[in-house]
């Protein structure tokens, strides 16, 4: 990410986005912390960090991040502005997308939080599944 983020305070942003051409990319959104152009801040001047992973499990979990955080931050500005069809939209995709690679990573490698369909039938196989903050499992 060589592209320098710079800061412009808009107190008014929040009131309606015109589209989606003032959002960030996922990827881009993840790693500055928000993904809306308009309220971007940077912390002390510190460039954003390149994530860079390691494993195809590893890859699968950063880009179902970066859809579960896109899609959050829409609903954030969605419970502000509800009426806002376009960004409706935009929020729509990036959880049926976050959803898709939710099902790819759990097919792959077990069940991720406590709340997954795959837990139905052993809800404590997370004890045994290699989980992201558990590698090896018990």
């Amino acid at each position: 990410m060589n592209q320098q983020y710079q800061y412009r305070p808009n107190f008014n942003y929040f009131r309606q986005v015109s589209d989606d051409n003032e959002l960030y990319s996922s990827n881009e959104g993840y790693t500055l912390g928000n993904m809306f152009k308009g309220i971007y801040q940077p912390y002390k001047n510190y460039a954003p960090q390149v994530l860079t992973p390691t494993s195809e499990q590893d890859d699968l979990f950063l880009r179902l991040s970066e859809k579960e955080f896109a899609a959050h931050d829409l609903n954030l500005y969605l419970d502000l502005n509800p009426q806002d069809g376009n960004m409706l939209e935009v929020f729509n995709q990036y959880r049926k997308e976050a959803n898709s690679l939710l099902e790819e990573y759990e097919s792959k490698y077990g069940p991720i939080n406590i709340s997954s369909n795959t837990l139905e039938d052993s809800p404590f196989r997370w004890i045994i599944n290699n989980f992201p903050w558990n590698e090896g499992g018990m």
